[in-house]
Parts: structure tokens; sequence; C-alpha cells
């Protein structure tokens, strides 16, 4: 059975609908249809960053001392709008008064999410992250809990930046504050499946305790599979319990996070390996991945992020369907069992265009009609805080380069295109370079213009020299003494 794994931020329906008096439940309801139409069959319903989306009795919900009816200058909002000013203190208000009038008109969010999802037959999960860091470098902003402000003793120690106020999951009492929500939302909330997010964020335990403290997560996790087991007991049918992981099994493990021992172990029904935010991720090793947990009872699925730069330093967009296209179809050809969509939020598509997307990631067969854009991008999680044991591939500057981009199968007899952009001070003067694929006979740039300072070039050849095992090796060569100074490479495939 195709499968597509959806995850809704917690903020996304609140930030972009007004809920008129009377009219929550109706509101919410066509937002999930949206969503329903687009072939999901599982939704990841998101309640959490540092502050719930519905009325808790453990965390604080994030209109905690907002006054709908108050000014802009009341205690909640005066530092926000004092710095940031009234159009993103407006923003905010939009946000909380959201929540806050879904709360009043009786809705209680999660719940009506699982049940509106179950209309359409559509697995409901909640998804949880696990130490959200949001706007950590603006201390006075609203959407910091009193836990976190009160608290810098349980912080991360030895790391600079803004992952170093992270919580320390070595502290029982950060594990204790989590697990009093995980609790809630099994007890509240009649869900076929509870996602603990480590993407937001993956940075858990202090500098040079990430060894030890993966002894720590993983103790807890069987602690949490246990709970998880006994809740579906009561309810009278299985709870699946998932994972959000950065893409590469060794990362992951040097941040403490085991994946393929709580999975061995199984601890987990469900392991997403994905990037962080910064990009999509051409090259996750799916394959490796696969052969890992090879013997194990769990679903692997490939994380596409809604967002794509070439390199860490880049402009980022959100991504095409063509890039999502290639990005999904790459997963699905290396071995993954489901693609998995995170902030591909509906109101940053045109309705009918967010729905064909989705509809087309949910059927591989109609991927596999599509046109499809893949690119080098590069890990955005690399290890605990200044590791550096994936470079990132781009930029990249020399006179003979090569780059290696895998794009997976391709039907007989379509064309392809490599497009290759150039930045730096001669870059606009120099020869257009060449370029092969897999060694094949060089090939010239067939068109060649500008685009927002840079220099982008064309090269057309036939798909069928692409290699769907190994992956390509691409090879970019100046055509005159000047170094190359290459800042984007992309392979394009597509019917002829």
């Amino acid at each position: 059975m195709n499968s597509l794994y959806y995850n809704e931020d917690c903020t996304d329906f609140f930030y972009n609908h007004v809920i008129a008096e009377g009219e929550a439940r109706s509101t919410l309801d066509n937002y999930i249809d949206r969503i329903a139409g687009g072939g999901v069959t599982t939704f990841l319903c998101n309640t959490n960053a540092q502050l719930v989306n519905y009325q808790s009795d453990v965390w604080q919900p994030f209109w905690i001392d907002f006054d709908p009816d108050g000014p802009d200058d009341q205690p909640f909002l005066a530092e926000l709008h004092a710095r940031n000013g009234a159009v993103l203190t407006a923003n905010w208000r939009r946000l909380i008064t959201s929540m806050l009038a879904l709360h009043q008109q009786g809705i209680d969010y999660p719940a009506h999410v699982v049940q509106r999802c179950r209309h359409h037959d559509i697995s409901p999960w909640i998804t949880l992250r696990m130490n959200d860091v949001h706007n950590n470098e603006e201390t006075w902003h609203p959407i910091h809990s009193q836990f976190w402000r009160k608290n810098p003793q349980l912080y991360r120690k030895g790391y600079t930046g803004y992952f170093a106020d992270a919580f320390d999951f070595a502290h029982a009492e950060v594990r204790d504050y989590y697990w009093q929500l995980i609790e809630e939302t099994l007890e509240r909330y009649d869900i076929d499946g509870l996602e603990l997010d480590f993407l937001r964020e993956p940075y858990l335990f202090s500098k040079g305790e990430e060894t030890e403290g993966r002894q720590i997560l993983t103790s807890w996790m069987q602690e949490i599979r246990q709970r998880v087991d006994r809740q579906a007991r009561q309810r009278g049918h299985a709870i699946q319990l998932g994972i959000r992981t950065p893409s590469r099994p060794d990362v992951a493990l040097s941040l403490g996070i085991d994946t393929v021992e709580w999975a061995r172990r199984q601890l987990v029904d469900l392991v997403v390996v994905t990037p962080r935010w910064s990009t999509l991720e051409y090259d996750m090793p799916i394959r490796e991945w696969r052969q890992l947990l090879d013997s194990c009872d769990v679903t692997l699925a490939g994380g596409l992020e809604i967002l794509i730069g070439r390199h860490p330093s880049a402009p980022k967009h959100q991504v095409t369907p063509e890039e999502a296209f290639g990005a999904a179809a790459q997963v699905l050809h290396d071995g993954a069992d489901s693609v998995y969509l995170f902030n591909y939020f509906p109101s940053g598509w045109g309705h009918d265009h967010f729905q064909q997307t989705l509809q087309t990631l949910a059927s591989p067969a109609e991927l596999g009609k599509q046109a499809r854009r893949h690119a080098v991008t590069f890990c955005d999680v690399v290890g605990p805080e200044g590791d550096q044991r994936y470079p990132a591939p781009l930029p990249a500057s020399g006179q003979d380069l090569t780059f290696h981009l895998p794009t997976g199968s391709t039907p007989v007899g379509w064309q392809a295109e490599l497009h290759i952009g150039l930045e730096g001070a001669s870059a606009m003067e120099q020869a257009a370079p060449t370029a092969s694929i897999n060694d094949s006979e060089k090939l010239a740039a067939t068109q060649d213009s500008v685009d927002e300072g840079i220099r982008c070039l064309i090269y057309q050849f036939p798909a069928d020299i692409l290699d769907e095992k190994q992956g390509n090796q691409i090879k970019v060569i100046a055509s005159d003494n000047e170094p190359l100074e290459v800042v984007s490479v992309d392979i394009r495939i597509y019917p002829c």
C-alpha cells in the first residue's frame, strides 16, 4: 500500500486563519479536508514547541497571560512590540488569538484533528518536538515557557551559539518534564501513533557527554515504549512509536540518538531519516539505513524538507514540485518504505497546486511519470557543534571539479539536463566550462544566462547515461586557465 506521511506544524493553521465566532469547527475541518484531498495517509499533528496549542494540564498553552482585547503594550506582548514593531506583533497576536478562539469555542485542537482524520480514513498521530529552541537568542520572546526561563541550570553546557540553551536530557528533570506531555498525549488522545521529533532539536546533551547520554536516552525510550504499549492495551488497538532522526546513522549516534539500537530492541516502529531544516538532502544514505534496519520490524521513511539551498550560505527557497519529486523518487528508489513531508504547508501553495503535488508524492506510479529535479545539496546536521565530518560539496573552486549526485531510475527514452551555476568576479567573462556525466563524451553548454548574479549553464544529454545503481559522477572542467567557482549542480530529468 502506498503511504504518505504529513507532519503539520503546531502553528501554521493558526497563523493563517482568523477564527470567527461559531466557526472554529468548520474552519478546522476545511483545513484538514484540504490536506486529506492530497492523498495523505498518515497525519502527524504537532502540538508543541516550548508551549502547546491546546489547553493542557501539564504544559503552558501559547496564550497564557494573553488578553485578546488588550493593547500591544500589555506585558505579554510589550517586549515583542518594542523590539520588532507592529507587523510582527500583529502576526503573533493572530496566532495566539486563533489558538485561544478555538479553545473558547470548545474545540480541543488535537482531539478534533484526530476525529477529522478518522472521518477521512487517515491514520492520526501526534508528534512532539523534543527540544524546540525557536527564538532562543531572544530570551524575552513570548514563545518561551516558564520552565525554560526558570531553569538555566538544565541547559546544555560547553557549547555556544543558537543551540547552547537547549535542554540537556541527562537531567532527570528535563526527561520528567517531557514525560508529562507524553503521558497526557497518550491518555487524552485516541491516536494510532506517537512520534518523538528529535530533529527539533538533535542537540540533546552537554559537550563530551553524548556517549553517556546515549545510554540515558535508550533507557528512557524503553520506558516510553512500555507506556505506549500499556496505553495500546487500554485502547484496544495498536499504538505505534516513531522518531525523526538525523539523516546519517553515525551522526545520529554521535548526538546520543541510537536509532538502530532502538529499532533492534523494538522500541520504535517508524524511523524517519531527514535533514533538519536548511535544505532537501538528495543523497541521504537510505540504502545504508535499510541494511542496518533489515532485521528490524520498522517502517523506514525518507524525510523531505520544504526548503532547498545548494550550500549552507546559499539563499533558500521553498521547493518546487519538480524538486520535491526528485527527492521523493530518490528515497523510494533507495529503499525507503514511504515519503514523509515536513512543513509542506497548504498556506505556501495554491489550492490545486498543493493537492496535485501531494497526490503525486503519494503515488509512486504517478511520481514516475513526472519531470523531476535532483540537486547537489548538503547535510545540515553533521554531529555535535564543531564537527566537520561531512563538509558541504558546494561551493567548490577549481579547474577540474567532480560531484556525485544520485538520480534513481529513469524511464527509457527520457531526456536530461545538467544545470551548473557559476559565481565569482570572473564568472561572467570565463569561457563556458565543459562537462561530462559518468565519463561520457564532453558536453558543451546549450544555454547560457544570468539569474540574480549567478551564471546559469545548461547541458543537454540523453537520460540513459545516468547510473541508477551507483549514482552519477559529474565532472565540470574549465575551458581556460581560470578556476571555476561552482555554486550549484542540478540534473533535471523529463519525458521527451
